[in-house]
């Protein structure tokens, strides 16, 4: 039979806890302290000293300042951005104007080319949601007519001149909110297979956004382009040359100066003489009776 367990190796072992142990133990024994931020160690006779850094106390103290003219504390625009902004605006009235609407006093910037004119409604797009926004046109006419706008006047709500009617609206609390209403002082064309006008909300800058109605010019003639001088009746009117790029030019090609002839002027006057020596001719033509 083995013999029985020999328990003497455990008969010299400390029993005692961490807290009883010598001072000179403890000198001996590393210690770690952590750094949760920038910090400042100090070494001296008397020991190790931490402290936050300059850094730390600048970072923590710093508050955004408060500007008279940028009361919400974001950063200021810098000068490119403004000239962004500039340059963004100068498309948007390209060939047109800005206009205050003065019954519900939001911003509408238009442009137009030879084929469109474009309305850029500023809104309120923290009380206005995009989808809660509605814009109706009536009085287009098909795209099959585009080119055959001859006497058109479709007189809406009984006012004199009106080629149709712009609704541009939101649905607030349940209850419909005019964002911009106006009649059409030209008129337009709804795009091929479609009934409704185009539309979009133009979001290029989040603290500017549009809704943008693309109007669609309906001439008399194919080949003919008609220069708005506005697009809705109340709005005031630009002058069709002087306002209009490349249109406001000297034979030479510089820009014209008040009362000097620009190329339309002299086109224009050329088209009148040759209109007027057309009638004359006309006129002094002898009968001649043909036997038949």
């Amino acid at each position: 039979m083995s013999g029985g367990i020999n328990y003497s190796k455990w008969d010299k072992m400390d029993y005692g806890s961490d807290d009883e142990s010598s001072g000179a133990e403890e000198e001996d024994t590393p210690k770690v302290t952590r750094l949760d931020a920038p910090s400042a160690v100090t070494f001296s006779s008397q020991g190790v000293n931490v402290e936050p850094s300059c850094q730390q106390i600048s970072a923590t103290n710093s508050m955004p300042m408060v500007n008279a003219k940028n009361p919400d504390g974001r950063t200021p625009p810098t000068n490119e951005s403004e000239k962004q902004l500039a340059r963004r605006k100068a498309m948007l009235i390209k060939n047109g104007s800005i206009y205050i609407d003065p019954e519900t006093k939001n911003e509408v910037y238009w442009c137009q080319d030879r084929n469109e004119a474009i309305l850029s409604v500023r809104y309120d797009h923290k009380f206005i949601l995009s989808k809660d926004i509605r814009v109706h046109v009536k009085g287009s006419l098909n795209y099959e007519d585009r080119h055959a706008a001859v006497g058109v006047d479709s007189a809406i709500d009984g006012v004199e001149g009106s080629k149709g009617k712009v609704v541009i609206s939101a649905v607030i609390n349940s209850e419909p909110c005019i964002i911009l209403q106006g009649y059409l002082g030209y008129p337009i064309y709804f795009s091929e297979s479609e009934l409704e006008v185009d539309w979009e909300i133009d979001v290029t800058d989040p603290n500017m956004k549009l809704i943008r109605v693309t109007l669609r010019k309906a001439v008399p003639m194919q080949g003919l382009t008609v220069w708005w001088s506005r697009p809705l009746l109340h709005f005031a009117e630009i002058d069709v040359v002087a306002d209009i790029e490349g249109r406001n030019l000297t034979s030479d090609g510089n820009k014209s100066v008040p009362g000097e002839k620009t190329k339309h002027d002299k086109w224009k006057q050329s088209w009148e003489e040759a209109h007027k020596m057309f009638r004359e001719k006309v006129k002094n033509i002898e009968k001649e009776v043909i036997d038949i």
